[in-house]
């Protein structure tokens, strides 16, 4: 007899649509993937505190397996209160850029496997290039977990596996 596998239980993923429409199910093309997510500004000193004072966003993030950090628009962070007190060099297929660095506090409030935890975003111009989203989560991220995208049964989660504090 063989075992069932175990289908993840965290975050959905959904699919964003022309005009920022966001659906459970892949309708168009582009397949644009992407996850709700709560973020806050954290501490430069301090990583996994919160700056006194700020406020929780509900953002729409990118899932890019494409990508290898995680990333946050350069206008959300600057007018969140988002703090940076270093840079890092981005290297892209149109140019290699030094960009900003924001400390932030992140949770997938759909997900009942999912804490908060912290992360380091590198700022990039998202919105300013036309995207519909306030952050890019890449490989760094996706690596934390079990990312399920089954077409064939309309399947899309992602669910952390990862333990606190590591």
């Amino acid at each position: 007899m063989s075992k069932e596998p175990r289908l993840p239980k965290g975050a959905p993923i959904n699919f964003l649509q022309p005009g920022e429409t966001i659906t459970n199910l892949p309708v168009s093309q582009p397949t644009i993937p992407v996850v709700r997510m709560v973020m806050q500004p954290a501490l430069p000193s301090s990583p996994s505190h919160e700056v006194p004072g700020s406020n929780r966003y509900e953002i729409t993030a990118l899932i890019d397996t494409g990508a290898a950090g995680v990333y946050i628009d350069e206008d959300f962070a600057k007018q969140h209160g988002f703090i940076s007190e270093r840079t890092t060099t981005v290297h892209s297929a149109a140019a290699t850029t030094i960009e900003p660095v924001y400390p932030a506090l992140f949770e997938l409030p759909e997900s009942s496997s999912h804490y908060r935890q912290s992360a380091e975003f590198v700022s990039v111009p998202l919105r300013k290039h036309g995207r519909s989203y306030d952050a890019v989560l890449g490989m760094q991220f996706l690596s934390n977990g079990i990312l399920l995208m089954d077409f064939d049964s309309n399947t899309f989660r992602f669910e952390f596996t990862t333990k606190p504090n590591k």
